[in-house]
Protein backbone atom coordinates (compact mmCIF):
# COMPACT_ATOMS: atom_id res chain seq x y z
CA UNK A 1 0.00 0.00 0.00
CA UNK A 2 1.41 2.91 -0.90
CA UNK A 3 1.43 5.95 1.38
CA UNK A 4 -0.32 9.45 -0.33
CA UNK A 5 1.80 12.32 -1.05
CA UNK A 6 1.42 15.25 1.35
CA UNK A 7 -0.31 17.97 -0.35
CA UNK A 8 2.16 21.30 -0.46
CA UNK A 9 1.67 24.17 2.14
CA UNK A 10 -0.39 27.09 1.25
CA UNK A 11 1.78 29.77 -0.04
CA UNK A 12 0.44 33.00 1.93
CA UNK A 13 0.99 36.11 0.23
CA UNK A 14 2.10 39.37 2.11
CA UNK A 15 -0.32 42.02 1.04
CA UNK A 16 1.64 44.83 2.80
CA UNK A 17 5.37 43.25 1.40
CA UNK A 18 5.58 44.69 -2.00
CA UNK A 19 4.17 48.45 -0.62
CA UNK A 20 6.91 48.00 2.49
CA UNK A 21 9.84 46.90 -0.01
CA UNK A 22 8.54 49.61 -1.94
CA UNK A 23 9.24 52.25 0.50
CA UNK A 24 12.20 50.88 1.60
CA UNK A 25 13.43 51.53 -2.48
CA UNK A 26 12.27 55.00 -1.90
CA UNK A 27 13.83 55.48 1.41
CA UNK A 28 17.05 54.62 -0.18
CA UNK A 29 16.76 56.97 -3.35
CA UNK A 30 16.12 60.01 -0.78
CA UNK A 31 19.05 59.44 1.20
CA UNK A 32 20.82 58.98 -2.17
CA UNK A 33 19.58 62.22 -3.78
CA UNK A 34 20.29 63.66 -0.09
CA UNK A 35 24.04 62.92 0.02
CA UNK A 36 24.53 63.71 -3.63
CA UNK A 37 23.08 67.32 -2.71
CA UNK A 38 25.39 67.74 0.25
CA UNK A 39 28.61 66.61 -1.70
CA UNK A 40 26.92 69.34 -4.52
CA UNK A 41 27.44 71.39 -2.01
CA UNK A 42 30.62 71.25 -0.30
CA UNK A 43 31.93 71.59 -3.74
CA UNK A 44 30.50 74.84 -4.47
CA UNK A 45 31.16 76.33 -1.09
CA UNK A 46 34.55 74.43 -0.57
CA UNK A 47 35.21 71.39 1.53
CA UNK A 48 37.71 73.77 4.21
CA UNK A 49 34.72 75.78 5.37
CA UNK A 50 33.42 72.21 7.22
CA UNK A 51 36.93 71.47 8.38
CA UNK A 52 37.36 72.61 12.31
CA UNK A 53 40.73 73.14 11.61
CA UNK A 54 40.42 75.30 9.39
CA UNK A 55 38.30 77.25 10.60
CA UNK A 56 40.32 77.69 14.00
CA UNK A 57 43.09 79.17 11.75
CA UNK A 58 40.68 81.85 10.28
CA UNK A 59 41.38 83.36 13.57
CA UNK A 60 43.27 86.47 14.24
CA UNK A 61 44.18 86.09 17.95
CA UNK A 62 43.52 81.83 18.41
CA UNK A 63 43.33 79.87 21.65
CA UNK A 64 41.20 83.53 23.40
CA UNK A 65 40.08 82.58 26.73
CA UNK A 66 37.28 84.66 27.77
CA UNK A 67 36.49 85.37 31.35
CA UNK A 68 32.85 84.05 32.55
CA UNK A 69 32.52 87.16 34.26
CA UNK A 70 33.57 89.48 31.79
CA UNK A 71 30.93 91.56 29.64
CA UNK A 72 31.78 93.05 26.18
CA UNK A 73 31.69 97.29 26.30
CA UNK A 74 29.88 99.55 24.14
CA UNK A 75 32.48 100.25 22.05
CA UNK A 76 32.42 103.75 19.59
CA UNK A 77 32.64 102.15 16.40
CA UNK A 78 35.62 103.30 14.04
CA UNK A 79 34.55 102.98 10.34
CA UNK A 80 38.09 104.41 9.11
CA UNK A 81 37.66 107.95 8.63
CA UNK A 82 38.38 109.21 12.15
CA UNK A 83 41.87 109.51 14.11
CA UNK A 84 42.96 106.28 14.74
CA UNK A 85 44.64 107.38 17.97
CA UNK A 86 42.07 108.62 19.44
CA UNK A 87 40.26 105.55 18.66
CA UNK A 88 42.69 103.41 20.42
CA UNK A 89 42.87 105.36 23.63
CA UNK A 90 38.68 105.25 23.53
CA UNK A 91 39.21 101.37 22.94
CA UNK A 92 41.80 100.75 25.79
CA UNK A 93 39.40 102.71 28.49
CA UNK A 94 36.71 100.80 27.68
CA UNK A 95 38.78 97.36 28.15
CA UNK A 96 40.49 98.97 31.32
CA UNK A 97 39.21 95.72 33.04
CA UNK A 98 41.68 93.41 31.12
CA UNK A 99 44.42 95.99 29.91
CA UNK A 100 47.02 93.74 30.45
CA UNK A 101 45.51 90.39 28.55
CA UNK A 102 46.92 91.16 25.04
CA UNK A 103 44.90 88.19 23.90
CA UNK A 104 41.46 89.77 24.82
CA UNK A 105 42.57 93.28 23.76
CA UNK A 106 43.67 92.14 20.22
CA UNK A 107 40.53 89.35 19.71
CA UNK A 108 37.60 92.21 20.81
CA UNK A 109 39.32 95.18 18.88
CA UNK A 110 37.38 93.58 15.86
CA UNK A 111 34.20 94.49 17.95
CA UNK A 112 35.18 98.18 17.88
CA UNK A 113 35.12 98.29 14.08
CA UNK A 114 32.74 98.51 11.44
CA UNK A 115 32.58 98.61 7.49
CA UNK A 116 36.15 99.03 5.40
CA UNK A 117 37.64 99.24 9.39
CA UNK A 118 36.47 95.51 10.11
CA UNK A 119 36.88 94.03 6.52
CA UNK A 120 40.32 95.31 7.28
CA UNK A 121 41.09 93.37 10.33
CA UNK A 122 39.51 90.65 8.73
CA UNK A 123 42.08 90.56 6.17
CA UNK A 124 45.28 90.24 8.89
CA UNK A 125 47.53 87.29 8.37
CA UNK A 126 47.47 85.99 11.95
CA UNK A 127 51.11 84.77 11.10
CA UNK A 128 52.80 88.51 11.69
CA UNK A 129 50.07 89.90 14.27
CA UNK A 130 51.29 88.21 16.91
CA UNK A 131 51.00 90.72 20.06
CA UNK A 132 49.15 93.76 21.01
CA UNK A 133 51.66 96.24 19.68
CA UNK A 134 51.88 94.35 16.33
CA UNK A 135 47.88 95.24 15.64
CA UNK A 136 48.38 99.07 17.05
CA UNK A 137 51.13 98.95 14.61
CA UNK A 138 49.21 97.94 11.66
CA UNK A 139 46.17 99.63 12.42
CA UNK A 140 47.84 103.15 12.76
CA UNK A 141 50.03 102.30 9.49
CA UNK A 142 46.45 101.83 7.42
CA UNK A 143 44.71 104.80 9.03
CA UNK A 144 47.52 107.42 9.09
CA UNK A 145 46.26 109.19 6.49
CA UNK A 146 43.55 110.27 8.80
CA UNK A 147 45.78 112.30 11.01
CA UNK A 148 47.60 113.57 8.12
CA UNK A 149 44.85 115.15 6.31
CA UNK A 150 43.33 116.64 9.73
CA UNK A 151 42.00 120.24 10.25
CA UNK A 152 44.24 122.28 11.30
CA UNK A 153 43.66 126.52 11.42
CA UNK A 154 44.52 127.47 7.71
CA UNK A 155 41.22 125.09 6.97
CA UNK A 156 39.49 126.36 9.89
CA UNK A 157 39.56 129.79 8.23
CA UNK A 158 38.44 128.20 4.63
CA UNK A 159 35.01 127.03 6.23
CA UNK A 160 32.14 128.95 6.00
CA UNK A 161 28.37 128.96 6.89
CA UNK A 162 25.96 127.47 4.40
CA UNK A 163 22.90 129.11 3.37
CA UNK A 164 20.34 126.98 4.87
CA UNK A 165 22.79 126.40 7.51
CA UNK A 166 21.25 127.87 10.78
CA UNK A 167 24.34 129.84 13.05
CA UNK A 168 24.32 127.48 15.90
CA UNK A 169 24.38 124.16 13.39
CA UNK A 170 27.46 126.08 11.58
CA UNK A 171 29.24 126.60 14.95
CA UNK A 172 29.21 122.81 15.88
CA UNK A 173 30.13 122.17 12.63
CA UNK A 174 33.44 124.38 13.12
CA UNK A 175 33.91 123.28 16.76
CA UNK A 176 34.32 119.79 15.83
CA UNK A 177 36.43 120.57 14.00
CA UNK A 178 38.27 122.72 15.71
CA UNK A 179 38.58 119.79 18.78
CA UNK A 180 40.48 118.19 16.34
CA UNK A 181 43.77 121.03 15.78
CA UNK A 182 46.98 120.32 17.87
CA UNK A 183 47.76 122.49 19.50
CA UNK A 184 44.57 123.57 21.12
CA UNK A 185 43.43 127.06 20.69
CA UNK A 186 43.57 129.27 23.51
CA UNK A 187 39.76 130.88 24.31
CA UNK A 188 40.30 134.56 22.48
CA UNK A 189 41.88 132.84 19.61
CA UNK A 190 38.97 130.15 19.03
CA UNK A 191 36.68 133.44 18.98
CA UNK A 192 38.58 135.37 16.68
CA UNK A 193 39.39 132.84 14.23
CA UNK A 194 35.30 131.51 14.15
CA UNK A 195 34.25 135.47 13.65
CA UNK A 196 36.63 135.58 10.60
CA UNK A 197 35.01 133.21 8.94
CA UNK A 198 31.66 134.81 9.08
CA UNK A 199 29.64 137.11 7.24
CA UNK A 200 28.06 140.58 7.59
CA UNK A 201 26.29 141.08 9.88
CA UNK A 202 27.44 139.07 12.40
CA UNK A 203 31.31 139.83 11.68
CA UNK A 204 30.66 143.27 12.83
CA UNK A 205 29.10 142.23 15.65
CA UNK A 206 31.01 139.17 17.33
CA UNK A 207 34.04 141.57 16.62
CA UNK A 208 32.43 144.33 18.15
CA UNK A 209 31.33 142.79 21.46
CA UNK A 210 33.28 141.45 24.44
CA UNK A 211 32.79 137.40 24.04
CA UNK A 212 35.82 135.78 25.65
CA UNK A 213 34.49 132.10 25.18
CA UNK A 214 33.04 130.93 22.11
CA UNK A 215 29.96 129.54 23.79
CA UNK A 216 29.40 133.51 24.37
CA UNK A 217 30.44 134.11 20.70
CA UNK A 218 27.79 131.85 19.77
CA UNK A 219 25.19 133.33 21.79
CA UNK A 220 25.66 136.64 20.27
CA UNK A 221 25.20 135.20 16.69
CA UNK A 222 21.85 133.82 17.12
CA UNK A 223 20.74 137.14 18.70
CA UNK A 224 22.15 138.67 15.43
CA UNK A 225 19.89 135.86 13.92
CA UNK A 226 17.05 136.29 15.38
CA UNK A 227 17.40 140.14 14.73
CA UNK A 228 17.79 139.48 11.09
CA UNK A 229 15.14 137.18 10.99
CA UNK A 230 12.31 140.19 12.52
CA UNK A 231 13.95 142.78 10.37
CA UNK A 232 15.49 144.50 13.38
CA UNK A 233 18.61 144.06 11.67
CA UNK A 234 18.99 144.91 7.83
CA UNK A 235 20.69 142.02 6.61
CA UNK A 236 23.64 143.15 3.34
CA UNK A 237 21.71 142.20 -0.37
CA UNK A 238 23.94 140.93 -2.75
CA UNK A 239 24.56 143.06 -5.81
CA UNK A 240 23.40 141.34 -9.06
CA UNK A 241 22.56 141.53 -12.58
CA UNK A 242 25.31 144.34 -13.24
CA UNK A 243 26.11 142.62 -16.18
CA UNK A 244 22.48 142.24 -17.44
CA UNK A 245 21.99 146.22 -16.40
CA UNK A 246 25.08 146.92 -18.90
CA UNK A 247 23.28 144.60 -21.42
CA UNK A 248 20.43 146.25 -21.33
CA UNK A 249 22.31 150.70 -21.22
CA UNK A 250 24.00 149.22 -24.61
CA UNK A 251 20.85 148.06 -26.33
CA UNK A 252 18.85 151.11 -25.21
CA UNK A 253 21.60 153.08 -27.03
CA UNK A 254 21.47 150.97 -30.19
CA UNK A 255 17.85 152.12 -29.98
CA UNK A 256 17.64 155.02 -29.59
CA UNK A 257 20.57 155.92 -32.51
CA UNK A 258 17.87 153.32 -34.84
CA UNK A 259 14.97 155.92 -33.80
CA UNK A 260 16.79 158.77 -34.30
CA UNK A 261 17.77 157.72 -37.76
Amino acid sequence: MQSATPAPAPIVMDAFANESHQAKSSDGLDQEKIAALEARIKVIEGVDLYDPVRAAEMCVVPNVVVPKKFRVPEFIKYSGTQCPMTHLKSFCNKMAEVVHDEKLLMHFFQDSLSGAALSWYMRLDNTKIRRWKDLVEAFVKQYKYNMDIAPDRTSLSNLRKKDKESIREYAQRWRESAAQVHPSFLDKEMVTLFADTLKAPYYEHVIGSSAQQFTDAVVACERIEQGVKSGRISAPTEKRGFKRKEVNHVEDGYKGRKNSS
